[in-house]
């Protein structure tokens, strides 16, 4: 036994030494959190307050008896509590006005580990009033440039209409005339873009996709007459939205027509409306020339071009998919794009089952 004993202390010193480091450790890490001038709160598998560093104690006017207290208590904007009960991962938190002070904006991000969560709380008012400042900029200029362009425009048409205007000069008109138009559709363009981001709410009615869609494929037809291509309707569920039918109708159809646009002449494009488990999928399907990889996940961007020759070639304003995926994003529904270079594109709009109304219910 005796000689044991040195094995056992050795042992005892090797689990003290461990101990005291993971609490030295631990310590670390709740002084660089209580040094952190964002929000960091622990919340137990019972949503009550764990633990919560200096500037969460600020935020929420935190005492040490709190502990344990739901945080649905000192948070009790509803938007939270819908966010905290469906929250994955990964997620983009929520963005809420202050509670305290409605000057003030902040991002509530949600963190799970175990049967405990982190709960971020950001400061992002400054960010906030920036980008407020940008959609105001961009509504204010381009509504100050519709009645310049609409001048000139009008006074390109009377002097291109001349019969006897000089050819060396006709077709500088033509290109002058061609460019304030593709002007005036990038001001109209930005201006429906600024109108979505600032609208919080819009008027929401039931949309009979069955007649949208029929109303869409029409006009896509008569697009088309220049491109020859052979366009597919499949509606294989009468089920509706609930939605602006105004900004829906935009939307879808600007992804009619950008198939149209960028496909070869001669191609195929399908449009279909189809029923999914969680909801409901609107989809454009072509056999054009596909999208590379790196270029996907840049799309929605405003402006984004793959090839700008072409874009330009073909009337783009750039801002088509950005339109697009506001108006989508508003509907609580995303777009999905999937390509093959080479093989052809399907561009998606997934809705969810709570934008989703049966026929039978309208």
């Amino acid at each position: 036994m005796d000689k044991m004993a040195p094995i056992q202390n050795k042992q005892n010193t090797l689990e003290s030494i461990s101990q005291q480091n993971t609490a030295e450790q631990l310590q670390k890490i709740r002084s660089a959190l209580r040094a952190l001038r964002d929000a960091v709160i622990l919340l137990n598998d019972d949503d009550g307050l764990e633990w919560w560093n200096q500037a969460a104690q600020d935020l929420l006017s935190l005492q040490p008896i709190d502990k344990g207290q739901s945080i649905f208590d000192y948070i009790t904007v509803p938007e939270f509590r819908q966010y905290y009960k469906n929250t994955t991962l990964p997620n983009d938190g929520v963005h809420l006005e202050s509670w305290r002070d409605p000057s003030r904006y902040l991002k509530c991000e949600i963190t799970p580990f175990g049967d405990e969560k982190l709960l971020f709380i950001y400061d992002v008012t400054r960010l906030r009033h920036l980008e407020q400042m940008r959609q105001d900029f961009v509504a204010n200029v381009s509504h100050e440039l519709r009645t310049p362009l609409t001048v000139m425009m009008g006074y390109l048409e009377n002097f291109s209409d001349q019969p006897d205007m000089p050819p060396k000069w006709r077709r500088g008109f033509e290109l002058m005339t061609q460019q304030t138009a593709r002007m005036n559709r990038i001001v109209n363009d930005l201006l429906l873009l600024s109108k979505i981001e600032i609208e919080e709410a819009h008027e929401l009615n039931y949309i009979n996709m069955t007649k949208l869609l029929t109303n869409i494929y029409d006009d896509a037809q008569a697009y088309n007459q220049a491109y020859k291509h052979i366009i597919h309707l499949h509606i294989d569920t009468y089920d509706g939205l609930y939605g602006s039918e105004m900004y829906l109708n935009s939307a879808l159809s600007n992804l009619v027509i950008n198939a149209i646009k960028y496909t070869p002449k001669g191609g195929n494009i399908t449009i279909s409306w189809t029923r999914t488990a969680d909801g409901c999928r609107f989809a454009v399907e072509d056999d054009g020339l596909g999208i590379a990889p790196q270029h996907i996940a840049r799309l929605t961007e405003r402006f984004y071009r793959i090839d700008k020759g072409r874009s330009r070639a073909t009337g783009g304003t750039g801002l088509g998919l950005a339109i697009v995926k506001h108006v989508l994003h508003q509907h609580e529904a995303h777009l999905q794009i999937d390509s093959v270079e080479g093989a052809g594109s399907t561009f998606s709009a997934v809705f969810p089952a709570a934008c989703v109304r049966s026929a039978s219910t309208d």
